[in-house]
């Protein structure tokens, strides 16, 4: 499917049920791509540059522990520092409150992951829309709203909105399942909780990192095995800059090992039924001249009244 062609939502959702994934080729311009890779370059810099510190708290002798927990993110010992000072300065806004679990069963959720990470040779940028609103138009774009509608119900969250920029010369990731089901006991739900959506900046291609998915193993109701293995049903989801991967949070899936000379950038947005807690807070960093800036609808998305009240 192209954006030249009519975009047949049912199509789509056919072979998203189907297979557990689809793609939608050139959903959106070449001029349009360009312009918000520049905007993802500039702010991939700065941030290598000035990372994120909120500040510091009590140690704990479990922080150790999770810089253990990142999964396929493999940071060194100036960003795994960063990331447990964050943890900790987080810890101490919530009255020092410990997990009461150990790190290997905190929900994802909860924690910091690296933001460098392959040895630095990888980034990702989180909370998007709050730090450029010029990429709103993709998280809310039209194709994607009336499938999530229909998958997830109108009333769908945005769960993550990030930048992942796959190093040069980078290993590939494991198979896993998305959050918010990534820990949960086999048989998995037989209905789906998320849906990813990754926007396409540059060509994605088997040599520079392209998701592979499982096909067909969002029917198993099964966690994947571990590791990064050749799969009977694998396909690796090429396609041009401007087009449009997606793929039901249950499937089962990795990013492909980058061997070439530059870095493969996707636009991540993962939407999730309305009481999934998010992966990210994208509310708490909204300011009231910011959020004029955006929908009611995306408002709603990133969290504005759609959160628990006080009552009473």
């Amino acid at each position: 499917m192209t954006a030249e062609t009519p975009i047949d939502i049912g199509s789509i959702r056919d072979h998203l049920n189907t297979h557990g994934y689809a793609v939608v080729k050139n959903l959106v311009d070449r001029e349009t791509v360009s312009d918000l890779k520049a905007r993802v370059n500039r702010m991939l810099a700065y941030e290598r540059e000035h990372p994120y510190d909120p500040g510091d708290g009590p140690s704990l002798p479990s922080d150790d522990g999770y810089c253990s927990e990142y999964g396929p993110f493999v940071a060194d010992k100036g960003e795994a520092e960063r990331v447990k000072k964050r943890i900790r300065a987080d810890r101490a806004r919530e009255f020092d409150t410990p997990w009461p679990v150990p790190p290997s069963e905190v929900c994802i959720s909860f924690f910091h992951l690296p933001t460098i990470f392959d040895q630095g040779r990888s980034q990702r940028i989180f909370n998007l829309i709050n730090k450029d609103v010029a990429f709103a138009p993709l998280v809310e774009h039209p194709t994607v709203l009336e499938l999530m509608d229909a998958e997830l119900g109108r009333d769908a969250v945005l769960l993550d909105v990030s930048i992942n920029n796959v190093g040069s010369q980078t290993d590939s990731g494991g198979w896993h399942v998305d959050s918010p089901i990534s820990l949960v006991k086999e048989p998995l739900p037989n209905f789906t909780l998320a849906v990813q959506t990754v926007w396409m900046l540059d060509d994605f291609t088997r040599d520079n990192g392209a998701t592979h998915v499982v096909a067909g193993s969002h029917l198993s109701l099964k966690q994947p095995p571990r590791g990064k293995g050749e799969m009977e049903t694998e396909v690796v989801l090429e396609a041009p800059a401007g087009s449009l991967a997606i793929w039901l949070s249950q499937t089962w899936h990795r990013h492909g090992a980058n061997i070439t000379d530059a870095a493969r950038t996707g636009l991540i947005a993962q939407y999730g039924r309305a009481w999934v807690k998010p992966f990210v807070d994208l509310r708490s960093p909204l300011t009231t001249e910011f959020a004029a800036q955006l929908s009611p609808r995306l408002r709603y998305m990133m969290g504005c009244n759609a959160n628990a009240p006080v009552r009473g």
